[in-house]
């Protein structure tokens, strides 16, 4: 019968070497029962459980071809995912691509079931240190907005946290709800 009953058979394995068959046969447990289900004793099963749930498309690392695959998502929304996506450094979340024009929201509603979104692979843009090209770069800071920050970094020297940003009148909080996932707060000039 097929499977490993025995710390001998074990040690006979051809991928594992003698060394390291003796440092870890005492961490294996063998079944002392050796059976054998023949296929005519393995319940049917439905066609439901018989097709696993495909995993979800990670909208931050997936390429244009695993976008496609989505239902819902052609070759023109793809490249407009990833061109957004790197302008703004990765998405924070999956709502996010209801921001784009070619994302209607019938497909948005059907493909919402099939992404995920790994916010931790976002890139942070220094908002004390960057220069105003990176800043502007973003498509959460309008050229307003810009401006407010250079002016006041150059007066204050910075900031440590988004809500100085509000008190300081940089950010209105609802800026500041969608651009909190992609700054970051070095140490002020002043510190």
């Amino acid at each position: 019968s097929e499977g490993i009953h025995s710390a001998e058979h074990f040690k006979r394995c051809y991928v594992v070497s003698e060394e390291m068959a003796e440092k870890i046969v005492p961490y294996i447990i063998f079944s002392t029962k050796r059976e054998v289900i023949t296929k005519e004793e393995i319940p049917p099963q439905s066609e439901s459980e018989t097709t696993a749930p495909k995993p979800l498309v990670d909208i931050n690392r997936a390429d244009s071809a695993a976008l496609v695959a989505i239902d819902g998502i052609g070759p023109k929304s793809a490249s407009e995912i990833i061109k957004y996506r790197k302008l703004l450094g990765g998405y924070h979340s999956v709502e996010q691509l209801s921001e784009l024009k070619c994302i209607t929201e019938s497909n948005f509603e059907k493909i919402l079931a099939k992404i995920s979104c790994d916010s931790f692979v976002i890139s942070k843009i220094d908002v004390n240190f960057a220069s105003p090209k990176e800043l502007e770069r973003h498509p959460y800071v309008s050229a307003q907005t810009l401006r407010r920050i250079i002016k006041q970094r150059q007066l204050k020297g910075g900031w440590s946290r988004i809500e100085e940003m509000i008190e300081d009148d940089i950010l209105s909080e609802e800026e500041a709800k969608r651009l909190a996932p992609y700054l970051r707060f070095g140490p002020r000039a002043t510190e």
